[in-house]
């Protein structure tokens, strides 16, 4: 009788096919080998769905499903409901992996036999020409008590480890068992709710360090690239803010420490919604002036303003008008950050990282992480790499 394999990596597919042959060699290359890489073609207009086939073909552990296109979360779930593994590990198939990911994240997972397992990750821009990269990488900590780990959640959030999938190791029975599935209700942005869904009841979770996933934040057409635009980005914020409220309810947890972090983490979310108002173009000043007023007088921002203790003087600087109330001073702000952005895209995310992240920017370290040898409790010092990439570099990203 066939043994079933102890990881079941999950790749929704749409219209991917200059990115999706690396994604695959990426899973095929990884060190550890007991996996099933199920490809969900969720209804592809290219040729992204026979390149699925082709490889296939060539590899047995490799399964395709061809769907009717419902979007990556309903993807995601058929891909579930066939999957075979004790965990499950999603990917995007426009990003990629290193080689030792996977033997980090499942010798982690069987060693402490934790229900939760998440590193860090490489964000890869590519704009106005330009290629930049930086990586969050977490402090080796193990939460092996369900009310340590809640106690101790509010430090990952302003990181982002806990806003997407693919830097995670999940177990699936805990998935099967509480009907957790992707809500397919929200066409972008659907990590979040399926995340807060699934950390509901654990009772641990284990962070390695590492950046072994690479995450190519800009491409167009992706999902996540049309939500830029205010209002749509404040209200996804807004919404996503409230799962993660819904989380703490649910939790119990409401000391000033995790109270503090999580709105300080609403309110940085809000100064990018700001930015991205102010920088919208063929849009009255008078009318981008109103959805910043809107934002600054909704009483989720009041009362976050109130609550959020951010721990970095330059946060704690710059929302200051957001505090006050100042529309023309938030204006102006945010087309100072969005200037940033667009002239000096290597200073920006050099500040997102260290700032908006709390890290500190360190070089470049290849080869994967190994695994350590005992992972101990600690507050997590994040760090971070900027990398700035040009010529062959960039095209090689892009490529």
């Amino acid at each position: 009788m066939e043994r079933d394999p102890l990881v079941s990596i999950i790749a929704p597919v749409y219209n991917v096919e200059q990115y999706l042959p690396k994604m695959i060699d990426s899973v095929l290359a990884q060190t550890f080998t007991d996996f099933e890489l199920l490809l969900v073609d969720d209804g592809t207009p290219d040729n992204s769905g026979k390149i699925c086939d082709e490889v296939a073909a060539r590899d047995n552990r490799i399964r395709v499903i061809h769907k009717k296109n419902g979007g990556s979360a309903s993807a995601r779930n058929e891909g579930m409901k066939a999957a075979k593994g004790k965990y499950f590990f999603f990917v995007d198939s426009d990003d990629w992996i290193e080689e030792k990911m996977l033997e980090t994240l499942v010798g982690t997972a069987e060693k402490y036999q934790c229900m939760l397992t998440v590193t860090g990750y490489c964000m890869e821009y590519y704009e106005d020409g330009k290629a930049t990269a930086y990586d969050v990488s977490p402090e080796p900590a193990a939460y092996l008590d369900q009310e340590d780990f809640r106690r101790n959640a509010y430090r990952y959030f302003n990181q982002s480890f806990f806003a997407f999938p693919w830097n995670k190791l999940y177990l699936a029975d805990h998935i099967r068992k509480n009907k957790i599935t992707w809500p397919e209700n929200f066409r972008q942005w659907n990590d979040l709710p399926f995340n807060v869904d699934y950390m509901m009841d654990i009772s641990s979770a284990v962070f390695v360090p590492g950046s072994m996933y690479h995450y190519f934040r800009s491409r167009p057409g992706a999902e996540g690239a049309v939500v830029s635009e205010s209002p749509v980005l404040y209200s996804i914020r807004r919404e996503q803010f409230e799962y993660i409220l819904k989380l703490y309810q649910y939790w119990g947890v409401n000391d000033t420490e995790s109270m503090g972090e999580i709105h300080a983490y609403y309110v940085s979310r809000l100064l990018q919604c700001i930015q991205e108002t102010a920088a919208q173009e063929g849009i009255p000043k008078k009318e981008k002036y109103r959805q910043i007023k809107e934002i600054l007088s909704d009483g989720q921002t009041r009362k976050s303003l109130g609550m959020a203790k951010p721990k970095n003087f330059m946060m704690r600087t710059v929302v200051l008008p957001l505090r006050w109330g100042l529309v023309s001073p938030c204006y102006i702000e945010g087309k100072a950050i969005g200037f940033v952005k667009n002239k000096m895209a290597n200073t920006f995310y050099h500040l997102r990282a260290s700032v908006v992240n709390k890290g500190t920017v360190r070089k470049k370290m290849w080869g994967g992480v190994q695994l350590l040898t005992e992972l101990r409790s600690a507050s997590p010092v994040i760090s971070f790499r900027l990398i700035d990439m040009s010529g062959a570099a960039a095209e090689r990203m892009v490529a």
